[in-house]
């Protein structure tokens, strides 16, 4: 009972922090809004897992998901990740998690699979836009991809076991020139709901989201951030400082919620 509560407090929070109610299958998800039960990642076997499921498992009920560009499929990139914007970020989910073990946070990282360029990684180009599940080239790729990401958990590079966004549903650009084929599946309406509204490049990783367990966005996502510009300019948007801020204020409102 005290959880539902306690989630409940955090719901409230949100709402009167955007001003509007949430949504249950909005464009973009922001601060706010709740993420629906059909979202799903992958496990390191490839099935299918709610994320909803995965946020209602953590400790607490606030939880911190880090969406990354993941691993790097043997190509053997700095922190064998293939976004090195990503790698660069790492070392805030480290920090984070070091801070605040044995408190009531969760901690859930994503990784999103190289969809627009896995030619440029030894895989067939567009593999996992095109390809069928069922299909050896894309069940290579997979096997890749996760394994290589794996990797970067085994230098400690992800201080968690990840996730995987194999076909990039979360942050799949639907404007863009480049549309899933035929071995995509079909489309969903909350595929690219991850993805910044008016997001200029490829992929858009990384993004720390601060969620709740029932799926409420707590506090508008932190993203934007670029190390190595290609064609663009460095851009730092957020810190450490600025994610263990937001964090900290809303633990604090759920202690003081349960102190009344």
């Amino acid at each position: 009972m005290q959880r539902h509560l306690l989630t409940a407090t955090l719901a409230v929070l949100a709402i009167f922090a955007t001003g509007r109610a949430m949504a249950q299958s909005p464009v973009h998800f922001t601060q706010g809004t709740v993420i629906p039960r059909e979202v799903f990642v992958n496990d390191d076997k490839g099935s299918e897992v709610s994320l909803r499921a995965l946020l209602e498992a953590q400790p607490g009920n606030i939880n911190v998901v880090f969406v990354f560009g993941g691993g790097d499929m043997g190509a053997n990139f700095p922190g064998r990740l293939w976004c090195a914007d990503s790698f660069e970020d790492s070392h805030i989910l480290r920090t984070l998690i070091g801070k605040y073990q044995g408190k009531p946070v969760g901690f859930v990282a994503i990784a999103s699979a190289p969809v627009y360029h896995s030619g440029a990684l030894g895989a067939k180009n567009r593999v996992f836009l095109d390809a069928a599940d069922d299909s050896e080239e894309f069940q290579q790729a997979r096997t890749a991809f996760i394994s290589s990401t794996l990797a970067a958990k085994a230098t400690g590079i992800l201080p968690l076991q990840p996730y995987f966004d194999l076909r990039l549903h979360l942050m799949l650009n639907r404007d863009g020139k480049a549309q899933p084929g035929a071995g995509y599946g079909a489309m969903q309406p909350w595929f690219g709901a991850f993805r910044a509204a008016g997001e200029t490049q490829f992929y858009g990783v990384p993004s720390y989201w601060i969620i709740a367990d029932d799926g409420t966005v707590l506090a508008e996502p932190f993203r934007g951030n670029v190390y190595h510009p290609h064609g663009a300019e460095v851009s730092i948007r957020y810190t450490f400082a600025d994610v263990d801020a937001a964090l900290s204020g809303l633990l604090k409102a759920v202690k003081d919620a349960k102190a009344e």
